[in-house]
């Protein structure tokens, strides 16, 4: 199968379901590094930023699980979105709780994870893009990405994508695309085939996720909406860290 680098903001939100439903000390600041650098790993056959489009809007993603014994395990999760128009993105969420702030900086070259209630974070020196820069990717490409955080290195497997149209959220026309991945029975000890599914919906105008419904045998179903979106030019302050905060730097490897 071929193997396609994630863009860092779909690799996040792909991720996400995981990340929330992680516990432990050790393995919450292993998966907080992993994520740090996801976000840090901007390396695309296109420049990932996107520049001139700025935002503001809150994401709304909604996770349920189903055990074995029928139990469902529901999360729901808000976020806030910020994008100025130099591409600088800050996402306002929580972890395990706690208030996070992650800024990815393509003018300063770093990617931050900030908690305000103990005024640190952590940092990451961005990798350069692979090529030179091009227009933002289209759904069918976005999908592509996609495809393997829902699953998958596991022989003989299949991500197949169809068009859904176009459709309009939040005033905005939204491309949409289709994607079944499939895990034939035996490849990773499975009995039967493992069905992975994902919609996304992407803002022509904006070039963002504003809708997708992922579907998997091991993180269950979610669900990620944007709204209250406005296209203003959020305040430069949202993408610097504060002077009393301490930041500790990780070395790419």
């Amino acid at each position: 199968m071929k193997r396609t680098f994630l863009s860092a903001g779909l690799a996040l939100l792909a991720l996400a379901p995981l990340a929330h439903a992680q516990q432990g000390g050790a393995a919450n600041e292993a998966l907080e590094l992993m994520l740090l650098r996801t976000s840090a790993s901007t390396r695309c056959t296109d420049d990932c930023t996107v520049r001139s489009l700025p935002y503001s809007a809150e994401r709304v993603t909604e996770t349920v699980k189903v055990l074995a014994d029928g139990n469902r395990i529901v999360q729901r999760n808000t976020e806030k979105l910020y994008r100025d128009s130099d591409g600088r993105t800050r996402v306002e969420s929580e972890w395990n709780g706690r208030p996070l702030v992650q800024i990815q900086d393509p003018v300063g070259g770093m990617s931050y994870r900030l908690y305000p209630d103990t005024n640190t974070g952590y940092r990451m020196a961005i990798a350069a893009p692979a090529g030179p820069a091009a227009s933002a990717p289209g759904a069918a490409k976005v999908a592509e990405q996609l495809a393997p955080a829902l699953n998958v290195d596991a022989a003989g497997t299949v991500a197949q994508s169809r068009s859904l149209g176009t459709k309009q959220i939040e005033g905005l026309t939204a491309t949409g695309t289709h994607t079944t991945v499939t895990v034939p029975a035996g490849a990773s000890g499975n009995v039967k085939p493992m069905i992975s599914t994902t919609e996304v919906w992407i803002a022509r105008d904006l070039w963002i996720p504003l809708e997708m419904r992922m579907s998997n045998p091991f993180m269950g179903d979610s669900v990620m909406r944007v709204r209250n979106l406005y296209r203003l030019e959020p305040p430069t302050a949202l993408f610097a860290v504060p002077a009393d905060y301490t930041v500790r730097e990780i070395v790419r490897r």
